[in-house]
């Protein structure tokens, strides 16, 4: 097995729609926020969480390719064929003896880009179906539309890849390193007609994906020689 090359997806993920990714409070304050968002410690500003964007990904594609398993229909996929996209591309779930080689995909935190946005507080409840009245109100937070998070995602390409096809955006056929980023343009396309984060039946949650542009990383770093040498 041997690396070819590999490439970095950059982009912006802008909401279009108030956004949820949960986070949890150390102290629980009397009459504060219930739900919250996930914030940096450091600096208390709102990201996306790289294993929230990679696992909405691996699940949509699932579905799209009818790949979900196990009793509930919510295992990740490990069937290690060597045409399977998510075993490929995300790895076999928890399955270890397959000869498809390392996981192809690396999904950063996506930080905020600016210092112009809103955390909004929204205020839920359940309808009682007799009465119609609200029940269990409880209040939490969302990141406000217009947000913009930088997003960046690694694919890395073997020899092992070479003969993998998949198909791209205009219904042809690709193989090789193309074709694992025609999985990953497919999942981000999937991302913007679903949404991210919590509630995205409610409409929360919608993206869209923009600036869109391709690298491919070569070897840059050079040690200086010393004196000596």
């Amino acid at each position: 097995m041997q690396k070819r090359t590999q490439f970095a997806i950059h982009g912006v993920i802008a909401l279009k729609s108030g956004t949820r990714i949960g986070g949890s409070d150390d102290v629980l304050q009397i009459g504060g926020t219930e739900l919250t968002c996930i914030k940096d410690p450091m600096t208390g500003r709102p990201y996306i969480p790289g294993s929230s964007l990679k696992g909405k990904m691996r699940s949509e594609l699932e579905k799209c390719l009818g790949k979900a398993s196990g009793p509930k229909l919510n295992e990740p996929c490990n069937c290690i064929l060597q045409s399977c996209p998510v075993c490929r591309v995300f790895g076999p779930h928890k399955n270890t003896k397959h000869s498809l080689g390392p996981t192809r995909i690396r999904v950063y935190d996506a930080p905020l880009l600016s210092d112009d946005f809103k955390i909004e507080l929204k205020t839920e409840s359940t309808n009682l179906r007799t009465t119609g009245g609200a029940d269990n109100p409880r209040t939490l937070e969302r990141v406000a539309p217009g947000a913009r998070f930088r997003l960046r995602i690694d694919i890395d390409e073997y020899d092992l890849d070479k003969d993998f096809p998949y198909e791209n955006a205009e219904g042809e056929e690709v193989k090789g390193g193309p074709a694992l980023l025609a999985v990953v343009d497919h999942c981000l396309d999937m991302l913007e007609k679903k949404g991210i984060g919590a509630g995205t039946g409610k409409g929360y949650g919608e993206i869209s994906i923009e600036d869109l542009r391709l690298e491919e990383l070569k070897r840059k770093r050079l040690i200086p020689a010393t004196e000596e040498a």
